[in-house]
C-alpha cells in the first residue's frame, strides 16, 4: 500500500504526502543525462512496450567509469544551450547598457523557460503520455491549480533574476570592470583549463547548492543564533509549499533565495573564464532544478533523492553527485521508512 508521510515544518506549514510504494522507487541517475531528449525517448519506448513495471537499471550498479561517463554525458543539454547563447551574442554589444541587447538577454531566457519548463510540464501532464506517466509519480496526487500558478510565477521571477545576473556579468566583462577578472575570447587558447572548467561546473554547482540549501534549514544549535531557522521561516519555506513537486516547482523560490542561489555564477570574480563557462554555469542553475523536481520516477526526472527531501524535510540537502549528505549524516535513501513503516495520519 502507499505510505502517507506527515511533515511539520517550522514555518507552521503542515503537509501530508502520499508516496509510491518504496519498493517501486528507483534512484537511477543515468536516466537524467541528456535531459529531456533521452528521457522522452525512453518514455516513448516503454509506452510502446507497455512495460511500465520493469525496473530501471541503476547506473551505480555498473562500473565506476561508466557512471562517471554518464555524469558527464548528462551535461550535453547545458553545453548545447550554452553554445546557443554564445553564438547568438556579441560581447561588444554589452560595452554600454542598451535596451536592445538587454531585451535580447531577457527574451532568450524566457524562451528557454517556456520551452523547457512549459514543455516538460505539458509532456508529463497534458500530452498523450500523461496517463502512463501518472503511474510513475512519486505522489499520485496532482498539484493544485493554486500551486501550479504560484510555481509558474516564482519560476518567472527566477528567470528574471537570472537575466539580471547575466546582464550584469556581460556588461562587467565588456566594459572591463575591475570587479571581475578579464574574460578570454578564444576558448582553445587555454585548452586544458577550458575543458577542466566545463567538466567541473556540475560538481561546483552541486557543492554550492548543498551549502546554501543547508544554510536555509534550521541549524538546531544554541551556540550561535539559528540563522537557518530564520531563513527557513521567512524565505525557504516558500519553496517547500510545493510539497507535491512538479516541473515548475524546481525554481519556485523566494527572490532572496534566488539571489543566494545564483551567486554560484560569480566564479569570474575569482578567476578568468571564457563566456561559455559563465553561460553553462548559469544555464545549469536555470534548468537543473527541473528534472530534480518533476515528481516522477525514471524514465522521467527520477529524483527520488530530492523527493525524500520535500517529504521528510531534514535529509538530502544536496545531490548524489557530490555526496555531502553522506559525509555530514543527512543522507537517506528511503529504506528507513520502508523497513519501519510510517504511521498513517
Amino acid at each position: 500500500p502507499a505510505v502517507k508521510l506527515k511533515l511539520q515544518m517550522t514555518s507552521s506549514l503542515a503537509c501530508t504526502y502520499t508516496t509510491a510504494p518504496l519498493s517501486h522507487i528507483h534512484t537511477s541517475r543515468s536516466t537524467r543525462m541528456s535531459f529531456p531528449l533521452l528521457n522522452i525517448w525512453r518514455i516513448v519506448k516503454l509506452e510502446a512496450m507497455a512495460d511500465w513495471d520493469a525496473p530501471v537499471t541503476e547506473s551505480a550498479k555498473g562500473a565506476w567509469y561508466m557512471e562517471l561517463l554518464a555524469r558527464h554525458v548528462r551535461l550535453s543539454t547545458y553545453i548545447v544551450l550554452a553554445l546557443f547563447y554564445h553564438y547568438t551574442f556579441d560581447m561588444a554589444w554589452a560595452t554600454t547598457l542598451q535596451p536592445e541587447w538587454i531585451a535580447w538577454v531577457f527574451a532568450r531566457n524566457y524562451l528557454v523557460m517556456a520551452v523547457m519548463y512549459g514543455g516538460w510540464h505539458w509532456f508529463l501532464f497534458d500530452s498523450a503520455y500523461a496517463a502512463v506517466m501518472k503511474t510513475k509519480k512519486f505522489d499520485p496526487k496532482i498539484p493544485s491549480g493554486e500551486q501550479m500558478n504560484r510555481d509558474r510565477f516564482y519560476t518567472f521571477l527566477g528567470f528574471t533574476q537570472s537575466s539580471m545576473w547575466e546582464v550584469a556579468m556581460l556588461h562587467a566583462w565588456a566594459s572591463q570592470s575591475t570587479w571581475v577578472k578579464p574574460y578570454y575570447a578564444d576558448f582553445w587558447a587555454f585548452p586544458v583549463w577550458s575543458i577542466v572548467q566545463v567538466l567541473l561546473i556540475a560538481y561546483w554547482r552541486d557543492g554550492h547548492f548543498y551549502w546554501i540549501h543547508r544554510f536555509m534549514h534550521p541549524w538546531k544549535t544554541t551556540v550561535v543564533p539559528d540563522v537557518g531557522k530564520f531563513m527557513y521561516d521567512h524565505v525557504h519555506s516558500l519553496h517547500h509549499k510545493s510539497y507535491i513537486t512538479a516541473p515548475w516547482s524546481g525554481l519556485a523560490m523566494h527572490p532572496v533565495e534566488h539571489f543566494i542561489y545564483y551567486t554560484c555564477t560569480l566564479l569570474p570574480v575569482i578567476w578568468s573564464l571564457h563566456p561559455f563557462h559563465f553561460w553553462m554555469n548559469k544555464i545549469h542553475c536555470d534548468i537543473s532544478p527541473l528534472p530534480g523536481h518533476d515528481g516522477h520516477d525514471a524514465p522521467a526526472g527520477g529524483s527520488y533523492f530530492h523527493h525524500i527531501h520535500h517529504s521528510k524535510y531534514e535529509f538530502n540537502y544536496g545531490t548524489p553527485m557530490v555526496p555531502f549528505d553522506k559525509l555530514f549524516g543527512t543522507y537517506q535513501d528511503g529504506s528507513k521508512w520502508e523497513k519501519k513503516g510510517v504511521k498513517k495520519e
